[in-house]
């Protein structure tokens, strides 16, 4: 086979080579020069400054290293102000408030020290009012006492529904002619039937005109009921109307002196002592015939014996 190719034609061939041959254009032949090089190095960097000014990210392709150091120290420059300031204005505040706080707390200090001053001051005068107010209770009393020395009272005596002073003077009379200590209407001051709440018959209280006279009725009823154990004095053997009751006779004692003597009685009886009277308004108690007698002066005298025992 043959390997011969056929020549293409002439015509082909030029217009091929019409086609592609080369068309040159007019150029610049310097503009690679130095010259124009630092005319567009001018130009950069006017815009950047022009950037700069109006505060503009310049463009990616224009960002270089250095220019993103100084981006980054401006950045940090403006947070530190902003930091400053705001650290400024919160120390500010805090300072403020703190010094509000001071004002306060002192403010406070200086009222709590006032009113402990005060405290201090009441408390001085509340002492010496109680000091004071027993002072004048205890003088109290002691007058009640004296007022009482002359008194006695008798317990258990039956009323009537027709009782007068004349009938009460009677049984003081009838009293007095048992015991061997006459009575007359010039040895009484005054009789009367005292009324209690929780009793519907109060006791009867005999005013002599003596304390000597007084004493001489309470040791002679004393001993005859102690040389008539089997016949003390009674309803019975005063020939009163009634059922058979025991009359007690005993010293007329205030208030006081009362509930101190019935608590008394009570630790006596719970502790086995064997004695408790009254004289004179006072109370007393022994543990046994041949021991000292001990003075019961308040409440809190009872309490240190139950202590003790």
């Amino acid at each position: 086979m043959s390997v011969k190719r056929t020549p293409p034609k002439s015509s082909t061939s030029s217009k091929l080579l019409t086609r592609t041959s080369p068309v040159h254009y007019g150029s610049d032949p310097a503009i690679y020069s130095l010259e124009n090089q630092e005319c567009a190095d001018q130009n950069i960097a006017k815009q950047r400054k022009v950037r700069t000014k109006r505060n503009d990210p310049p463009p990616a392709a224009d960002i270089t290293l250095s220019d993103f150091m100084i981006r980054i120290d401006e950045i940090k420059d403006q947070q530190d102000v902003r930091f400053a300031s705001m650290e400024s204005s919160i120390i500010k505040s805090l300072s403020a408030q703190n010094q509000e706080m001071k004002e306060s707390l002192n403010y406070l200090s200086a009222k709590y020290d006032e009113v402990l001053s005060t405290y201090k001051s009441l408390q001085q005068e509340n002492n010496f009012f109680k000091s004071h107010i027993k002072t004048l209770e205890s003088k109290l009393e002691q007058f009640e006492v004296n007022a009482r020395s002359s008194m006695v009272e008798l317990r258990n005596v039956p009323g009537s529904g027709t009782e007068t002073k004349e009938s009460l003077i009677e049984v003081a009379k009838k009293i007095g002619m048992l015991i061997e200590i006459p009575v007359g209407d010039s040895d009484l001051r005054d009789v009367i039937r005292m009324k209690l709440k929780n009793k519907e018959l109060g006791p009867v209280s005999i005013d002599f005109t003596s304390v000597i006279k007084r004493e001489k009725f309470l040791k002679a009823t004393k001993s005859f009921n102690k040389n008539n154990i089997d016949q003390r004095l009674s309803t019975s053997s005063l020939s009163l109307d009634g059922p058979n009751k025991p009359i007690f006779v005993s010293e007329s004692l205030t208030a006081s002196a009362r509930r101190l003597h019935y608590l008394a009685r009570m630790f006596a009886k719970d502790h086995n002592y064997e004695h408790c009277w009254t004289s004179f308004g006072k109370v007393f108690l022994k543990r046994r015939s041949n021991e000292t007698r001990l003075r019961i002066s308040c409440e809190e005298d009872i309490e240190k014996l139950k202590k003790s025992t």
